[in-house]
């Protein structure tokens, strides 16, 4: 086999948005991202693996990026990612239950939209792939 073979091509690249660290740039698959904490004027990624990465940018700023991949602000201090929605469980007491065994405490002005969401959309984002309908960019 021939090195070409290896190198891919414009139509079987892969492009994986990249997020600026304290470490430098990172590209993260948004799929392995469960959900998002805001960290003063930084954000913490918690991954389907338990990795946790600090990133340089505001939950705010996130919050606009991050929205043609699926992920949903649920409140001040969270984003979570709606392909994993199908896996949460949202009790009456506003709070939601991450596939992690992680609560998260929803915002009272969020808590119908997120029900309603969760309903029509459970298992649907399983069935999705993430594919915004912009390049990579650098977060």
């Amino acid at each position: 086999m021939s090195v070409q073979s290896f190198i891919p091509t414009s139509e079987s690249a892969v492009y994986l948005p990249r997020f600026q660290t304290k470490e430098g740039e990172r590209a993260i698959d948004p799929r392995r991202i469960v959900y998002l904490s805001a960290q003063l004027n930084y954000t913490l990624f918690y991954l389907d693996d338990g990795e946790q990465v600090l990133t340089t940018l505001s939950l705010s700023s996130y919050a606009l990026l991050l929205e043609d991949y699926g992920f949903i602000r649920v409140h001040k201090s969270y984003l979570i990612n709606g392909y994993h929605l199908g896996k949460c469980r949202l009790n009456p007491n506003r709070e939601l239950r991450l596939p992690n065994g992680r609560i998260i405490e929803v915002a009272r002005r969020r808590h119908v939209g997120l029900k309603k969401r969760i309903r029509s959309q459970v298992g649907s984002f399983a069935k999705k792939s993430l594919s915004p309908t912009h390049d990579s960019n650098v977060f």
